[in-house]
């Protein structure tokens, strides 16, 4: 009969190898529009090749290259994102502990004094027990619940992963769309200031003939108006500029009390840049790390049915205990004093049957919610590159018109202040070319930002640039090494 424990236990143990109830993950088949070749008509400007990883690369900007690397490695939503795949990792670790047997060392002691009508005649009233022991128990996996746990915790382990490089994605385009929004407002505020110079010499002008008689107080004052609208401009500039500033220092990782950005090269008239490679809608679900994370989600909802269902079966435990028993502390090491044993328990929870079946229907239910989160994660994927390719286009579009808008009311502008000081014309002439030059250049300003922009959001809606964190020695968990 001593034989027949070990036996039911080796029995138990090829047993548990056999499988796992709950439905066995495979990754979701996307629809063939899905898996298409290209992204459609081909777009000016943007080829089909391999997408740049150091994407930023491509402004020719060693300023923000220097900013992104710096956010990546100490922003804050970064260091968030990188702690909870630590945590999920953890979390990893523990559940394969179920594998293994779980247990350890105790040692007890107790001093009863019984009454004197439970003690037997020519015994002592006073009983003292002293136990030293190693108890352990193993449970059989036999259908698979911890095998699933594992399987539910790795794959949320793989969703943080994926979580973590969409932050890094997410945070790289949001520097670089940060520091081209305050290059535009600092190139705005050039322009008021040269048209707020030019505005001065154009009051200066009109004084100069008030007093003479070739113009009307109406002229001055219509020439003081114009400047002063102009000037009125830049506190609300200024004001765009100090939060564009502070919101670079967040992602930086530092206090906006006293930040100063690097310093800008001059605006340039065009964005020169190569053609544009995006590759094709594969890469593009491939690459996005926020659809990769939303598969892991699916695949731990996945196996979270299989620890569910595993409620519906017996727990097999195998429980153990090998040490001593004795009546003091100081008989512990008497012959005879040993106290072993190993034994199969059996829990079956029959009468709990209703609330498991509830738990599986719930995790089906969540299931079914993650697919479809995943579906839509992919078709907003695909929508937020169309967008992308879309905005740059009418960006472009745009700025070249604006260059030859501003080009004509420069010319305008300076013709009519010609005309006027020749004593041709009449200085509302004047005002109404020089309004015109104020609003095109400003617009021009905005233009060339809005195409820096469009490209930004193409690459965002790509989802590069957490590949470069993969490298050896690069910096990417934010936080600057958990604020040091």
């Amino acid at each position: 009969m001593k034989q027949a424990y070990p036996a039911f236990v080796l029995s138990l143990t090829l047993l548990a190898g056999c499988g796992s109830v709950g439905p066995d993950y495979s990754a979701p088949v996307l629809p063939a529009a899905q898996r298409a070749t290209s992204f459609g008509a081909p777009i000016a400007g943007l080829g089909p090749g391999e997408v740049e990883v150091q994407w930023w690369q491509v402004f020719d900007e060693p300023a923000l290259s220097q900013l992104i690397q710096q956010a990546l490695a100490a922003n804050h939503d970064i260091g968030i994102a990188a702690a909870r795949l630590d945590e999920a990792k953890a979390l990893l670790r523990e559940s394969r502990q179920g594998f293994l047997p779980s247990g350890g060392a105790a040692l007890g002691y107790e001093h009863r004094k019984r009454s004197e009508v439970e003690t037997p005649f020519g015994e002592e009233r006073s009983i003292e027990t002293t136990r030293a022991a190693v108890n352990a128990a193993w449970e059989i996996d036999l259908f698979g619940r911890v095998r699933r746990s594992v399987e539910a915790a790795q794959a949320q382990a793989g969703s943080r992963q994926a979580l973590l490089r969409s932050v890094q994605a997410s945070v790289a385009a949001t520097v670089a769309a940060t520091w081209f929004d305050l290059q535009g407002i600092e190139a705005e505020q050039a322009v008021v200031a040269d048209i707020s110079q030019s505005q001065r010499d154009s009051l200066g002008l009109v004084g100069q003939m008030v007093s003479v008689g070739a113009a009307t107080e109406f002229d001055r004052l219509r020439a003081e108006a114009l400047l002063r609208n102009v000037e009125a401009v830049a506190p609300d500039l200024e004001r765009r500029r100090a939060r564009a500033t502070n919101a670079l220092a967040v992602l930086l990782g530092q206090a906006p009390q006293g930040f100063k950005p690097p310093q800008a090269r001059p605006g340039r008239e065009t964005l020169n840049l190569r053609t544009l490679q995006v590759g094709d809608p594969a890469g593009l679900l491939a690459r996005r790390a926020d659809i990769a994370a939303a598969e892991r989600t699916l695949a731990a909802a996945t196996a979270q049915i299989g620890v569910e269902t595993a409620g519906l079966y017996p727990d097999i435990q195998v429980q153990g205990s090998i040490g001593l028993l004795a009546g003091s502390l100081n008989a512990l090491g008497d012959a005879g004093m040993q106290s072993n044993f190993i034994a199969p328990v059996i829990r079956w929870s029959l009468l709990d049957t209703g609330r498991v079946r509830a738990r599986i229907a719930a995790s089906e239910a969540r299931t079914q919610a993650a697919l479809i989160a995943y579906d839509q994660t992919v078709l907003r994927a695909l929508q937020e590159t169309d967008d992308a390719f879309q905005a740059n286009r009418t960006a472009g579009n745009t700025l070249g018109l604006r260059l030859l808008e501003a080009a004509a009311n420069r010319e305008a502008a300076s013709f009519a202040r010609e005309r006027f000081a020749q004593g041709e014309g009449v200085y509302l002439d004047v005002l109404e070319a020089e309004r015109a030059d104020f609003t095109s250049r400003r617009a021009l300003t905005a233009a060339r930002t809005e195409q820096r922009l469009a490209v930004v959001g193409i690459y965002k809606a790509l989802g590069g640039g957490w590949e470069i964190c993969e490298r050896a020695g690069q910096a990417c968990s934010g936080a600057a090494a958990v604020l040091r």
